[in-house]
């Protein structure tokens, strides 16, 4: 079955898909080895570890795309990509992204309605974003760029930070209508504690918009902070959600690794935090491939 199936008929299931945000072919892996069913490769931790900058639209289509391609070859889950704002300021561009990241053998994109270059939701100050007519064509083009109907679009909108949650739910309401097969709505207020009742209220409205499957931006961090529960969630309908965690997972613990390494001269004291070796090659399926050498050697 294709990715772009297998997303599709998990949008389809009665349970919420939780989504690791992943950076490369080995923490893809590892979130498949664990048994989740999909994941989303980020911009933000993709661009930090490509380039180590920030997420302020610094990484391109190409770069971005052929990185992506690689990701989705390491799993046979599928893999989403945060595809920004499209990485370009029209339709014609859009229709190009769509096209290389099918190619790529991804199973579907996010993209965002922010004005380019596009910053981080997680940025304080607000998020400015395009207008709505100017989105609606850009995702019309998209949608009409796909070669693989089953090929997942998702449209996230971060005008709640600048506009308010009326035009957020009238854009997710518009982009529904061109055709989009997800939305999402940018609030990075839930990650924030004190904020329960604001957090149910706002999910209740965004899911009571829409027919097509909702994105839960911030899951992860939302829960973290008791604003809301994953069976929540799932009453409310959501369909999909992330985290963030992988890459401050790796920031945290790499940090007090090498701070040990530095310190010591050895990693003897942070040894039962490490993976063995015989781990690592299972992960990158070293057995599997010196049986296939084994198989065809002379």
């Amino acid at each position: 079955m294709k990715a772009t199936t297998k997303l599709r008929e998990l949008l389809k299931g009665d349970d919420i898909i939780i989504t690791p945000g992943v950076y490369d072919c080995l923490t893809a892996r590892l979130a498949e080895t664990t048994g989740f069913t999909a994941v989303k490769l980020l911009g933000n931790v993709t661009c930090a570890s490509l380039l180590g900058l920030p997420d302020l639209g610094l990484i391109g289509l190409n770069e971005m795309a052929n990185h992506a391609r690689n990701v989705a070859a390491a799993v046979e889950i599928p893999v989403m990509v945060d595809a920004d704002t499209g990485y370009s300021g029209g339709p014609l561009g859009i229709a190009r992204t769509i096209k290389e990241f099918e190619r790529a053998g991804i199973a579907g994109i996010g993209m965002e309605d922010q004005v380019t270059p596009k910053k981080c939701a997680l940025i304080p100050g607000g998020t400015p974003v395009v207008p709505i007519k100017e989105q609606v064509k850009k995702l019309q083009a998209a949608v009409e760029a796909k070669e693989d109907p089953d090929f997942v679009i998702s449209a996230r909108t971060d005008a709640e930070s600048v506009n308010g949650l009326d035009d957020a739910l009238n854009r997710i309401k518009a982009y529904e209508e061109v055709g989009i097969d997800m939305v999402g709505v940018a609030m990075s207020w839930v990650r924030k504690e004190g904020m329960r009742q604001r957090t149910l209220d706002a999910l209740k409205r965004i899911r009571d918009s829409v027919k097509v499957p909702v994105n839960c931006m911030f899951m992860d961090e939302a829960i973290q902070v008791g604003n809301i529960t994953l069976d929540e969630l799932k009453q409310i309908g959501f369909n999909m959600g992330g985290s963030n965690a992988v890459r401050y997972t790796v920031v945290k613990a790499v940090t007090e690794m090498l701070t040990i390494l530095k310190n010591d001269g050895s990693t003897k004291n942070y040894a039962h935090r490490l993976a063995s070796l015989k781990e690592y090659e299972a992960l990158v399926r070293l057995p599997e491939f010196l049986e296939m050498e084994l198989r065809y050697s002379v």
